[in-house]
């Protein structure tokens, strides 16, 4: 593959890269409604040597909200509306099944990822996951990669006396400062072995 990226990174696609419908699915185009700031994230990714696979639960089909042909058009639009805004999203990896299914590729299962890492040769524990559920969250770890929320309200949420906060961002803009923000620290620590890498933080910003 000519100019391969040196970097992968994963996405949740609804509430990441696109709005969630809640308590539904995106069936058609129309309702695909890109997040504020994502195609920024995706072209800032691109320019620093990401490409993006994306990583999502669409069982609308195995309920016939939606057939198989009209989840590949709503994929191939906003592949080409990414790549247009610059960004580099190189393939999309959807579980169609539905809870009772007991497949392999429905979160918290791994089965999406490790296809992905098949098709690319990533490494997990330098590849990062962004997902905006527990669900996300949980089958990072179980492919063991590290992993972001992209959760909002987390900054408002109590918390437990010493409990450490998960790595959270507000969009998906702000998960791919985090995440460029971590490899140019460890390509520096690769340079300067003497120095030790900081560990992950809970990252939180203020633009909308």
């Amino acid at each position: 593959m000519p100019n391969q990226p040196r970097r992968y990174v994963l996405l949740n696609r609804d509430g990441v890269i696109n709005r969630r419908i809640i308590g539904g699915y995106v069936t058609s185009w129309q309702h695909f409604e890109f997040l504020p700031h994502a195609l920024d994230a995706l072209r800032l990714l691109a320019e620093n040597g990401y490409a993006s696979l994306a990583i999502s639960h669409q069982a609308g089909v195995s309920q016939k909200l939606m057939t198989v042909a009209n989840l590949e058009l709503i994929t191939r639009r906003f592949m080409m509306e990414a790549a247009l805004a610059g960004g580099n999203i190189i393939q999309v990896y959807y579980c169609v099944h539905g809870a009772e299914d007991g497949c392999s590729c429905r979160k918290p299962q791994p089965g999406l990822i490790k296809r992905a890492q098949l098709d690319y040769g990533f490494v997990p524990q330098d590849t990062f996951f962004v997902g905006d559920s527990p669900e996300d969250i949980a089958v990072a770890a179980s492919a063991g990669c590290p992993s972001i929320r992209v959760w909002r309200e987390a900054f408002l949420e109590k918390r437990e006396a010493g409990e450490r906060p998960a790595a959270v961002a507000s969009n998906l803009y702000e998960a791919a400062q985090v995440i460029i923000a971590r490899q140019r620290h460890d390509d520096l620590w690769m340079q300067n072995p003497a120095t030790e890498p900081e560990p992950m933080r809970s990252f939180s910003a203020n633009h909308n």
